[in-house]
Formats: C-alpha cells, structure tokens, sequence
C-alpha cells in the first residue's frame, strides 16, 4: 500500500475477507441501512487490507455501492497518497533520540519479539517516533500474513467510484487526518505503540482470528475489541476513534440529509459501542438497522426519532 495504510489507525484495519471459513459468512458484513428524510444510504464498516485470495465482495457490498450515487470516505484517498503528503509524515516522524530510549524498557523489548515475528527490521522503528513504529509494526504484521491494501474495500471503491465517475467525498481532511499522528504528544504516542504490539499478540486478534470476525459481520465481537481498547488505552481510543466520530458527525448529516443515496465508507471500529457511528446517529434520531437483517424483523423508528 501506500506509505503505512495512509496512516489509518491500528484497529480499523484489523478485519478483511477470508473466502472459505467453516461457518456461514454474511452476505453484507458491517453494512447497515440508513433511512434519510429523502433517501436509503448506506454506513459500512471497511477493511482496509485483504488477502491476495480474497476474492470478489460480499454481494451485500456490491448492492449498496450499486444504488449509490456517491462516496464518502474518511479522508481524500488521493491526496494521503501523494508523495507531498507522504513526504510530510516521513519528516514528522523522524525523532531527536533513538526509539529505544524514547520508551518505557519493557515496552522496547515486547517489540523487539513482535517485529522478529514479523521480520520487521528495527531500521523502520528506532530513528523514528513511536506512533511511526506502531504504524509501520501492524503494516508488517498483515503483509506478513499475505495481506494487500490495493484489496482493502475502501480502495476498491474509491478506484470503481473514479472509473464510474461517481462523485466521492470524505468526512475530514487530509492535514487533520495527518495531524492524529504528528500531532500526537510523545504519552499518546507510546500509547499507540503499546497498544499495537500488545493487541497485535493477545489471543483472537490474530489475523484468521479477525478474517473469521469481519466475514460473519460479528459486531459483538468488534464492540468488544473497542471496549477493551478504551479501557487499557483510553488516549488512543479517545484520539483515534472517539473524538473523531464527533467531529465527523456535522458533514455525515448534510450528507444524509440530501436527496442523493449516500454510501458512507469508514473504518469498521467507528461504528460500534456507545461511541460509535451507530449509536450517535440514533442519537441524532436517525433510523439505521443492519442491512442483513431481513425486512419484516426491523425495528419501528419511536414516535421521537426524527423519521429520515
């Protein structure tokens, strides 16, 4: 992929497409339905990298991008690309002081194992910041595992929506997008890197692990991998996820609000628990159900939310 997944944080790529699993698989993983006063969109939760195998997309996928008339996506796919942009992260990145005694001995040596797992060179970690070598440990993790990010959803989307000149958009801007990593204090910074190594090695969050959860479209599961990261790295969850769902949720409305279908493309951490997508777009009255769900088991809107 481009330089380090366009900086999209470690949990929101954790999940992608495995095409034979021994349990059923959801037609439309992560996919839910959003009534708008004046049309149907769409809010799916992407995997960012996927398997060389993996396949053509779930149809439930291929549906909603079908009746959509446009795009949103997190950030300006082309623009993270470009080698200004990159050029400004790389020279962010760099530190005064080697890796090694930036952070906490333990965590360096937690490290050490993991990028030997993943035959990571330390040469990618120790001039550079933490949030740097966080990035960089859970790129080499997947492409270890044989994952791509030219396969990743968003990307195939963003490429199918130029090719059918679609109009695409995007929730925050490329230098905010950025800024959540140059910006990061040097606690918040350490913070990602721990929580990087040490979810990268914790039981069911290795990669068939997390195959298996985004192909079942197990939103418990996901709920509860974000919990556990709000409570053993609250900065990060607050910064990466959190904070950023608030600040997304003025330009989600407008487009939700308008005439033309809408299918919304964003990390599938952001959508669940109290602090994701789903739960503050009800808050804001709007109907939204899972799309898997068959039509006549679907909830009634309640005589205050705002029938959209």
């Amino acid at each position: 992929m481009n330089l380090l997944r366009r900086c999209l944080v470690p949990l929101i790529g954790l999940f992608a497409v495995l095409p034979a699993l021994a349990q059923e698989p959801s037609r439309a993983p992560f996919l839910w339905e959003v009534d708008g006063a004046k049309a149907k969109h769409y809010l799916l939760g992407s995997v960012h990298l996927l398997p060389g195998d993996a396949g053509q997309l779930p149809d439930g996928l291929e549906q909603a991008y079908l009746r959509s008339a446009e795009l949103i996506f997190e950030s300006d796919i082309a623009a993270l690309a470009s080698p200004e942009l990159q050029a400004r992260l790389l020279g962010a990145a760099k530190a005064d002081k080697p890796l090694k005694a930036s952070v906490a001995p333990a965590l360096y040596e937690r490290l050490l194992r993991r990028a030997s797992d993943v035959g990571m060179p330390m040469a990618l970690c120790e001039p550079f910041r933490a949030w740097f070598c966080a990035l960089s440990l859970e790129l080499f993790s997947y492409q270890h595992a044989g994952f791509r990010a030219e396969l990743g959803i968003d990307q195939q989307f963003f490429q199918r929506a130029l090719q059918d000149k679609k109009s695409v958009r995007w929730l925050e801007e490329p230098q905010a997008h950025l800024a959540l990593f140059i910006d990061a204090t040097p606690a918040q910074s350490e913070q990602l890197l721990a929580a990087t190594v040490d979810e990268l090695v914790e039981a069911g969050t290795e990669p068939a692990d997390l195959l298996r959860t985004w192909r079942q479209g197990d939103g418990a599961a996901l709920e509860q991998m974000a919990a556990q990261m709000k409570t053993h790295t609250p900065m990060v969850y607050e910064r990466l996820l959190s904070a950023r769902n608030r600040a997304w949720l003025p330009r989600l409305q407008a487009a939700l609000d308008g005439d033309k279908p809408q299918l919304v493309v964003v990390g599938a951490a952001h959508l669940y628990g109290p602090d994701g997508l789903v739960a503050l777009l009800r808050q804001k009255g709007y109907r939204i159900q899972p799309a898997d769900r068959p039509a006549e088991s679907r909830e009634a809107p309640s005589p205050q939310a705002r029938l959209k």
